[in-house]
């Protein structure tokens, strides 16, 4: 009777030390997360002290290649992304069409006639899956 309880209780720790393990994880992986989002927003401030105000706006202006940005699940009028042709190539905006979210490879000439169309005049799509899988499709 007493191997039964003291089976029990060396079970209940190890359970009790996994799920604390785990949520420490959790605990580390969100104050990364949130360090990374302070440090991005810092240096996205920074980068537009430095661009002149005057300006209109270009991929040059920002301080990177792409600005990463959380959606929030937030969605526009039509959907989260909207991809749009910028220098021959596919640009991924947010759904306010002025923040960049991705910088793609991509050129619109190789893209069917269709689809070079609906990018030409500004293609929403409606969430993540759906920008990855055109990403995953058309780029090489």
């Amino acid at each position: 009777m007493r191997k039964l309880f003291y089976s029990i209780g060396v079970f209940l720790f190890l359970g009790v030390l996994t799920l604390a393990y785990y949520e420490s994880y959790k605990i580390a992986d969100i104050q990364d997360r949130k360090w990374l989002m302070e440090q991005t927003e810092t240096e996205r401030i920074a980068g537009q002290k430095e661009t002149d105000q005057n300006e209109p706006f270009s991929i040059e202006n920002l301080p990177g290649t792409a600005v990463m940005a959380d959606t929030n699940g937030e969605k526009g009028e039509y959907g989260i992304y909207y991809l749009a042709e910028k220098d021959g190539y596919v640009l991924v905006y947010l759904s306010d069409k002025k923040t960049v979210y991705e910088t793609t490879s991509i050129s619109v000439a190789s893209l069917p006639d269709t689809l070079r169309k609906e990018i030409k005049m500004g293609k929403y799509l409606k969430d993540q899956s759906e920008l990855y899988s055109f990403l995953e499709n058309y780029s090489s």
